[in-house]
């Protein structure tokens, strides 16, 4: 008799890096394909010089895992003898398909180590997103196509069916994943808050959930941690809770001072690019982007009132040109004639561009950018080059992951059968309001359901 399996293979303690598969006859589905971000730990910086071997070296290096049928034959067949050697890709007889519920590095970044003839599905949102960051040059090592996917919309493998559905988190196009078996449902929320611009978005997921009676429930646990830890250290913490508050705080901050007002974001989140365009508007200022986010906040951004800051001693590429024949674009003396009528984007990459303007009393804005936080050796360099110049440091990192407070509730709302909180260091402080709620801790191998528990199957 045919039963559905989960394995998984990644992301049980680590924030990032979730690999699960679901299998039911030969065909499976797996999400996300991402890599586990430990800037302090990365091996390989230059992915492009060994381009040919980039799926080996990962495998070598433990960043994927050797799952069977899912890499070409051509990127691991090598003479070096792996842990464990993974079938091909093109001797395998399973019919495969992923799912990406975002585009942040740590659930998408390894999805061009996958054989290109196995399809990626993604929210159409999440495909625009990836067409925008390709086209700049933060896309995949190696190129290949998606599936972009409309939410709600059921895309069948086999006899296993996924559903996505939008989410609020800070990576544009987000989706949580409904996976139907013959014998199983499960629910994976993905990334998830409830405090973003468009807490709306869970709500209706919890309320379609409303009438499916879920059997395990996959739920992100970042949020949890021991009281003390680096994460809780005064640098990172915001001054404000909820992403629909950023404008607002940061006009009143920027209103209130004579200095050029400085803002370092992560791109990929659009919410905080129009947050961004809007306090500057708010603050009576000129916003000035950089090239790579002004790219993206003209394809996809809801606010599109902004300036370009002109590279100093670059070749620009052909988006850059067309990109500019759109918006004004401001130098770096312009800005030094009158500071306080601007704020900018400065991104860590380009730290050292800010040696062209005069920044003695700036404001800084650290939204969420590179680097993330004290578990970043850049971190420190960061604070060290804005105290030297006398720039004042603001952290806004509102947090793209639910608090504990939030995801307690969201599982009492969604009452499932099994619970299993993963994407966290810390699983096991995952404690529901429900006493009673069933809670399971996997490991890095393979199950299926027997009387409401996962029971491991043990192959010899």
């Amino acid at each position: 008799m045919q039963q559905t399996t989960i394995t998984f293979w990644g992301g049980l303690n680590t924030i990032g890096g979730n690999i699960a598969e679901v299998a039911y006859g030969d065909a499976r589905v797996i999400f996300d394909f991402g890599l586990v971000y430990d800037p302090g730990t990365s091996f390989i910086q230059n992915r492009q010089r060994r381009k040919n071997a980039y799926v080996s070296d990962l495998l070598k290096l433990g960043s994927i895992p050797p799952i069977d049928g899912i890499y070409a034959y051509s990127d691991i067949h090598t003479d070096y003898d792996y842990a464990k050697q993974p079938l091909p890709y093109e001797e395998s007889d399973k019919q495969t398909a992923v799912w990406i519920s975002h585009l942040h590095l740590d659930h998408m970044g390894a999805m061009d180590a996958i054989a290109s003839d196995i399809p990626i599905y993604m929210s159409k949102q999440s495909k625009e997103l990836f067409e925008h960051l390709q086209e700049i040059g933060e896309g995949l090592n190696r190129s290949r196509e998606m599936e972009g996917i409309e939410y709600q919309t059921p895309v069948q493998v086999g006899e296993i069916t996924v559903i996505p559905y939008q989410t609020d988190h800070d990576a544009y196009g987000s989706m949580a994943m409904l996976i139907k078996t013959p014998d199983l449902t499960i629910l994976y929320s993905g990334d998830i808050r409830m405090h973003g611009q468009h807490p709306e978005y869970n709500q209706k997921l919890i309320q379609s959930m409303q009438d499916i009676p879920i059997d395990i429930l996959l739920m992100e646990g970042t949020a949890f941690r021991p009281v003390q830890t680096e994460e809780d250290d005064d640098k990172s913490q915001a001054p404000v809770e909820s992403e629909q508050e950023i404008a607002a705080y940061i006009s009143e901050k920027l209103g209130n001072h004579t200095g050029l007002g400085i803002f370092n974001i992560y791109h990929r989140n659009i919410d905080r690019i129009n947050n961004m365009i809007e306090a500057g508007q708010k603050a009576n200022r000129q916003v000035i982007l950089e090239t790579a986010t002004a790219y993206i906040a003209d394809g996809l951004a809801s606010h599109r009132t902004f300036s370009i800051l002109l590279p100093k001693n670059k070749e620009l590429h052909a988006w850059e040109k067309e990109l500019m024949k759109n918006y004004s674009t401001v130098t770096s003396a312009e800005i030094n004639q009158n500071p306080s009528s601007y704020f900018i984007q400065n991104s860590f990459d380009n730290l050292v561009d800010l040696l062209d303007l005069r920044v003695q009393n700036a404001l800084y804005f650290h939204a969420n950018g590179m680097p993330l936080g004290t578990f970043d050796p850049k971190f420190h360099s960061l604070l060290k080059y804005l105290e030297f110049f006398h720039i004042h440091y603001q952290p806004i990192n509102v947090s793209g992951h639910a608090t504990k407070e939030d995801i307690l509730s969201m599982i009492d709302a969604l009452n499932p059968a099994l619970l299993i909180p993963w994407h966290s260091h810390y699983p096991e402080l995952v404690k529901p309001n429900d006493p009673n709620q069933a809670v399971f801790l996997p490991k890095k191998t393979s199950y299926k359901l027997e009387n409401g528990m996962l029971q491991e199957i043990y192959t010899g």
